[in-house]
């Protein structure tokens, strides 16, 4: 059985399908709607976690309305070196002072698929102990496993996962991202993972249900991005993917947007007394306890008593020293959605000195977040062009995601394409269970053989080399206790050389030989410390992939960076790690992984 995840920036579901009916699964059942997991964990000061709404609901209980309080606390030692113009480099350490918040019971984390977008984030410290980003994303996933293996009563092992069409502009980041979410997914227990696009699945889903063949336009709007998809669905043939398109835009964009209307009721604002460094803090509830801060709450009080309304600055010295940001920005997130649906809304939030009382109309708001508006008109334009199709061209737009409710992009969409085109599809279902019903009809694609594929392989002293499909955890060498810790999910399941790493410092010009019974893609992962590659690996191209290893025992983690050649069937002749033009700092041997390409 192979299921369906949607993995999301707010909210997560899991369903199956069995050929005739979507089964979506029942994750959480403390939620309005059980059949959505909130992407919420909270983790205590022991560690324990809490996943959904009920990681709100302990934060709200344990955290809302507490002083904060910050300590300075050793965090270690970092080593520093000053360039000198008559001697040789001055290095001495420094010790690392950080403040900590010594009242808080937990932290409670949001969006955290947001972190794959951001490619120099990695994770974050909760306490004591530092969660890589995998290791975030895993304990959501493996909430959706549990709750999927408790109501079907067996184990769960298989399934297709939806990723966005974007996570970065830049490809490399864009790899890494995936890889990161690859490894997430078998932390969490998973050992047949498939990726797909996330408009992919409401196509899957649409094409199940229409008889004659349409083009359809995609729009899936979440909370972290928009996904725009073009594609030709229905009927006897198979769906075909025209054009994809990321948007980095989402409802969390609007939820700032609307905090920050809000901001001079803080002193903050165009005319207000706070500098920028402190205004972005207040727009979004995580950074905003930072303002708590001995400089910065020196600051405030400073400021509210040369002011002649003060009762602003003390409203924010309430809301970043009570610590009730969140309960504020559910607020907004309620006042935003009944926007959806009345022509105004009031925004009330009272707690110690604040004390907020607003009507925000669907006209101010539209003001508000008209530039996020102005960017998904672009991104329509653009996947218009790329799939070379008109607007008359498209004869259904299929709407999901929470922020697809929002009128001032219904609008936008029915002035581009007509009202009569517009359908609107259960955000429960859509992603989810479209790849419910993809997983279904999924058949894995076919890898010829290893031993069939890739024949005589040998080194320069005639010692044969075995081939292993690639897969996250496995030896990275024969001879040495590296493993593969981020795979790009392009280079999963493939045939790899298995090479020692005793044989790095070859210089020889034929250091790997072996035959293609078919052409093949030959990647190369080198050490991203090369400051030049061999001469014959400079015939390949650069594939804006990067492989992780890490040597767990020892604590050693090296990046190894993919160049991709092809190749014709026959024999292939590969130099050493360290052949002619080699120069750098590597110290582990290259590996080799082969993509099979239809003859």
């Amino acid at each position: 059985m192979r299921l369906g995840v949607d993995f999301g920036t707010t909210n997560s579901t899991v369903s199956y399908y069995d050929g005739d009916t979507l089964h979506p699964i029942k994750v959480d059942p403390k939620n309005d709607n059980p059949y959505i997991l909130p992407s919420l964990i909270y983790i205590d000061r022991r560690g324990k976690t809490t996943v959904g709404a009920a990681a709100a609901e302990v934060y709200l209980r344990r955290e809302t309305g507490r002083p904060v309080r910050w300590r300075r606390r050793e965090a270690g030692e970092i080593g520093i070196t000053v360039a000198s113009l008559e001697n040789d480099p001055i290095e001495f350490t420094q010790q690392v002072n950080v403040l900590v918040d010594v009242a808080a019971r937990g932290r409670l984390l949001q969006s955290i698929k947001t972190g794959l977008f951001n490619n120099r984030y990695s994770g974050t410290r909760v306490f004591e102990k530092f969660y890589l980003l995998e290791n975030l994303i895993s304990i959501v996933l493996e909430s959706l496993k549990s709750a999927a293996e408790r109501e079907l009563g067996q184990s769960v092992e298989r399934i297709m996962m939806g990723r966005p069409v974007r996570f970065s502009e830049n490809d490399l980041s864009d790899s890494r991202a995936e890889a990161v979410l690859l490894k997430a997914a078998y932390i969490a227990g998973f050992k047949d993972v498939t990726l797909a696009l996330e408009p992919v699945g409401v196509t899957h889903l649409y094409h199940r249900n229409t008889d004659s063949r349409h083009t359809v336009l995609v729009f899936d709007f979440g909370g972290g991005t928009l996904d725009l998809t073009i594609a030709r669905v229905g009927g006897e043939e198979t769906p075909e993917i025209l054009a994809t398109q990321g948007v980095l835009v989402g409802g969390d964009d609007l939820d700032r947007a609307i905090m920050g209307w809000l901001l001079p009721h803080f002193g903050g604002g165009s005319d207000g007394l706070l500098p920028p460094q402190m205004t972005d803090k207040l727009r979004t509830w995580q950074t905003m306890p930072d303002l708590s801060q001995p400089y910065f709450l020196e600051r405030i009080r400073r400021l509210r008593r040369d002011v002649s309304e003060p009762e602003t600055l003390l409203a924010l010295e309430t809301l970043v020293t009570r610590n009730v940001g969140f309960k504020l920005f559910k607020e907004i997130e309620r006042t935003k959605k009944t926007l959806s649906e009345q022509e105004s809304a009031v925004l009330e939030f009272e707690y110690e000195h604040i004390k907020l009382n607003q009507t925000l109309t669907r006209r101010r708001f539209e003001r508000i977040i008209s530039p996020f508006v102005e960017r998904v008109e672009e991104g329509i334009a653009s996947v218009l062009e790329r799939a070379n199709t008109r607007p008359n061209d498209i004869d259904v737009v299929l709407r999901t995601g929470g922020s697809s409710l929002v009128p001032a992009f219904t609008n936008l969409l029915v002035s581009i394409f007509g009202e009569e085109k517009q359908r609107l599809v259960d955000p429960l279902v859509s992603v989810g269970g479209g790849f419910a019903v993809g997983a279904y009809h999924y058949k894995a694609p076919e890898i010829a053989s290893p031993e069939n594929l890739i024949t005589d392989r040998k080194s320069e002293n005639g010692t044969p080399f075995e081939v292993q499909l690639t897969e996250l955890g496995m030896p990275a060498y024969t001879d040495r206790d590296f493993v593969i810790a981020r795979l790009p999910y392009g280079l999963h399941h493939l045939p790899m050389i298995m090479l020692p790493n005793t044989e790095k410092d070859s210089e020889a010009e034929a250091f790997l030989c072996f035959s293609l019974s078919q052409p093949a893609r030959v990647y190369i992962a080198y050490e991203s410390t090369g400051e030049r590659l061999p001469d014959w690996l400079k015939s390949f191209s650069p594939e804006n992939m990067q492989i992780d290893i890490v040597e767990e025992y020892a604590l050693i983690n090296r990046t190894m960076t993919v160049y991709g050649r092809d190749f014709a069937a026959g024999e292939v002749v590969l130099g050493g790690n360290m052949a002619k033009g080699y120069a750098g700092d590597v110290i582990l041997n290259y590996l080799a992984i082969i993509q099979p390409k239809s003859s």
